[in-house]
């Protein structure tokens, strides 16, 4: 059972800015040694259900910036936020146990539905086509062509 005050903070997490480990430890702090905190010993499925939020914060920021309708609004940041908020998410996993093959899954099926829209609508991207090639084979260890 996960306490109302441990959902409350991966909710704080999952709306987090663009630094979700920053919120996850703050969460931690608050809910464990925070004077003003409650002073929660959390289990070990609490703890788990925080780090989780911050998986899925890292998800929603590179889907936000690997969605083309975003594009032209003030909150995207580009495939180059994206690239690098996949190798935070990678360490983030890597340290805490996290399936990192399943979430790689995940981010190059976003990459590659991104890259056919900007593809066929002509949109200009924020890297060239070689960074992205070599950051693909690189840090997301797939071949530029699985994109095409």
């Amino acid at each position: 059972m996960i306490r109302e005050e441990v959902q409350e903070e991966a909710e704080i997490i999952r709306h987090s800015g663009e630094i979700p480990e920053v919120a996850f430890w703050n969460s931690l702090h608050y809910l464990t040694v925070d004077e003003e905190g409650p002073g929660l010993e959390l289990t070990l499925q609490e703890l788990h259900h925080l780090k989780k939020a911050v998986v899925e914060r890292y998800l929603a920021i590179i889907e936000r910036d690997l969605t083309v309708e975003n594009m032209d609004k003030s909150f995207y940041r580009g495939v180059s936020r994206a690239m690098v908020n996949w190798e935070r998410l990678s360490s983030f996993a890597k340290r805490e146990g996290f399936s990192r093959e399943a979430l790689r899954q995940m981010v190059i099926e976003k990459f590659r539905q991104f890259l056919r829209k900007t593809s066929s609508n002509g949109l200009k991207i924020d890297v060239s086509s070689e960074e992205l090639a070599l950051w693909l084979r690189n840090k997301l260890a797939c071949s530029p062509q699985i994109l095409s």
